[in-house]
């Protein structure tokens, strides 16, 4: 009904105050929305642009944006090892250098060079098998489903192998094999073996090199000299004295290329860098030297005093054992040395002649390929659009392969970045555990029994009216009186005399029945009409027929109330569950997100509460109606 009258709202004063009243309403429509929007806006983003709080984020229209996210998946989220693996020194995935523009040639050149030359497994990794806290890699769901098809789907199998422990499949996870370091060693084992089919059967753009340069920049050059070559007036100082102490002409540290062989015509600290580095932080698997096999024989033997036996042991080899000292030979250039006999290739070569020794890697043979491609320097500029002083100093061009790649697949990339934390927190509630499960078994039951209880305690009070029934009603609004944190402890001492504790009975019997709730149903029983019990007593109806064909078919509004309640309760239960089924297999949803939330990032928190909150949506709209009906009926009367 209008608080205006007719000629009122014709009046300026009335068409002024209507208009306000209109104004204040959509401000107040746009204040609650307007939350509701940014966190839809922020589950579709990763910790790149969190914090960024625009509403369509960057990356569905910006293109470099886009290229930005890939690299930020495609290494797990973490920029060292982007910068390690593109040779680049950016300080935030939000400003990874992306190329641009994207020289097709490069690109080209670099697609033969894979086809054509036989890489060894150690010299490629893939990216997107990690993730990052409680969130799956892109290409982590594709090497689980190959280890299940591996392992025929048994886990155990699998931890076995891997001398770890899984409890289920979500748990595996692969960070990018650090082949370069020293100390990084595996076990040859399907497990390996499933990841090289993988990084085999990948795009180009999903794969990226051994990182030799890169290395010896971190582990180098960096920790003296810093990581930034044009940024304050010390970092300019820094980069200027890295370039004189080394006798180079650079412009950045991109621009640097770590030689193959010691060299010998540069200064001495740029010569014992080199030394360092290849004697004691490169993996020996990419460190050759020009001894011959007659040497390495000779060293051999006479380490281990002429025993086979002690060195099959010690390289590991008891399955197919060395016969002969005779028979040993150096490591070709694209193996792979296994952790015993890369201990004494290591002594062996710490007793040659350091001008002996050159470095082998990806980077290098790439640009031996280059060399056989192209007739000059000058003609490999002017097809890469590059200005090279040097064919060995010329890059492998993976961020050209990525951005090529992204803008080839704009919108399956997209749609993948849009989705990926909905269907990360999907695979934790379908998969891992049985949170959803849980929580539907507490819910129904939880709703059924309220549904079946309370109307009933209440229908003895209205119907029978037994004496003392306001005491009754006074205790049962007593209740009110205390918040439910003060029974918690006695609740929870009691169950666990019973031995109920980490059962549903535990999570059902203290929740169930409602003081309030009971105290609500008895006055809409009491303000429903007398004369329909006594027809039906005439007609020799029972109590219980009367019950549920009278009470219960007219009581659908307040019956609605007492279900969403009770569903709300249930749902979003989190305290009394942690308290009294604290157990992993009886965790519900609650718990669960309280525990995704300290460990996801916030990206796909956004995605949990959202997902989440959709079945109290669904339950809510289905019964508005029913609800709004009792609100306005005994208005009404």
């Amino acid at each position: 009904m209008s608080v205006l009258t007719r000629v009122e709202k014709k009046s300026w004063k009335g068409i002024t105050f209507l208009t306000l009243v209109t104004v204040v309403l959509n401000i107040g429509a746009v204040a609650m929305v307007y939350p509701f929007i940014l966190m839809v806006s922020g589950s579709l983003r990763s910790p790149m642009d969190q914090a960024n709080r625009s509403i369509v984020p960057r990356y569905c229209y910006d293109e470099v944006q886009l290229g930005r996210k890939f690299v930020e998946a495609k290494y797990d989220y973490r920029l060292g090892a982007a910068n390690l693996y593109r040779h680049r020194t950016d300080l935030a995935f939000d400003a990874v250098t992306i190329a641009e523009p994207v020289v097709g040639q490069r690109v080209e050149d670099l697609q033969a060079f894979v086809a054509e030359v036989e890489l060894p497994d150690h010299w490629l990794v893939v990216g997107g098998t990690f993730g990052t806290r409680r969130t799956f890699g892109f290409n982590q769901r594709r090497f689980i489903a190959q280890l299940q098809q591996r392992y025929e789907h048994d886990i155990d199998a699998m931890a076995t192998d891997l001398g770890v422990a899984l409890n289920n499949w979500q748990q595996v996870r692969q960070r990018i094999p650090d082949w370069t370091s020293p100390r990084y060693n595996y076990d040859p084992s399907p497990y390996f073996d499933t990841y090289f089919q993988l990084v085999r059967a990948r795009p180009l753009a999903e794969r990226a090199f051994s990182p030799i340069t890169s290395r010896f920049l971190e582990l180098m050059v960096f920790p003296e000299y810093g990581k930034v070559e044009s940024g304050t007036d010390a970092d300019r100082e820094r980069f200027r004295r890295f370039r004189e102490d080394y006798g180079l002409s650079i412009d950045a540290y991109r621009d640097f290329a770590l030689p193959r062989r010691y060299p010998a015509q540069a200064p001495r600290v740029f010569r014992e860098a080199w030394a360092t580095f290849v004697y004691e932080l490169l993996n020996y698997s990419f460190v050759r030297c020009d001894a011959s096999d007659a040497q390495y024989q000779d060293f051999l033997r006479e380490a281990y005093d002429g025993d086979l036996d002690l060195l099959n042991r010690n390289w590991m080899l008891q399955d197919n054992p060395i016969e002969s000292f005779a028979t040993l030979s150096l490591p070709s250039d694209t193996e792979s040395i296994a952790a015993g006999e890369r201990r004494d290739f290591g002594r062996f070569i710490l007793d040659q002649p350091v001008e002996s020794l050159y470095l082998v890697g990806p980077e290098y043979a790439w640009r031996d390929w280059l060399r056989g491609r192209y007739d000059s320097l000058q003609e490999l500029n002017i097809a890469h659009q590059a200005g090279y002083v040097a064919l060995d100093a010329v890059p492998i061009p993976i961020a050209h392969a990525e951005q090529k790649y992204v803008l080839e697949n704009p919108s399956a990339l997209r749609f993948d970045f849009a989705t990926t934390n909905y269907r990360d927190v999907i695979d934790e509630i379908l998969l891992q555990g049985r949170p959803l499960v849980n929580t539907i078994i507490y819910v129904v039951l939880s709703v059924g029994l309220s549904l079946l209880l309370m109307p009933m305690a209440a229908y003895g009070l209205s119907r029978f009216n037994p004496p003392g029934v306001w005491r009754i009603v006074l205790i049962l609004m007593a209740t009110m009186a205390f918040p439910p944190m003060v029974g918690m402890i006695p609740q929870f001492l009691i169950l666990r005399t019973f031995g109920l504790i980490n059962t549903f009975v535990a999570l059902l019997l203290p929740t169930i029945v409602n003081g309030y709730l009971i105290f609500l149903l008895k006055g809409f029983f009491d303000s429903l009409p007398k004369h329909l019990y006594e027809a039906a007593l005439i007609d020799g109806a029972s109590e219980l027929r009367m019950f549920y064909s009278i009470t219960l078919s007219l009581s659908k509004p307040i019956l609605a109330v007492v279900a969403l309640g009770a569903f709300n309760g249930a749902w979003a239960s989190f305290m009394y569950p942690l308290l009294v089924a604290p157990a992993e297999e009886m965790q519900v949803l609650a718990v669960w997100l309280y525990e995704f939330q300290q460990q996801a990032t916030q990206p796909a928190v956004f995605a949990s509460i959202l997902i989440t909150s959709i079945p109290t949506l669904i339950v809510f709209l289905i019964t508005q109606r029913t609800i709004m009906r009792g609100i306005a009926v005994p208005a009404e009367k």
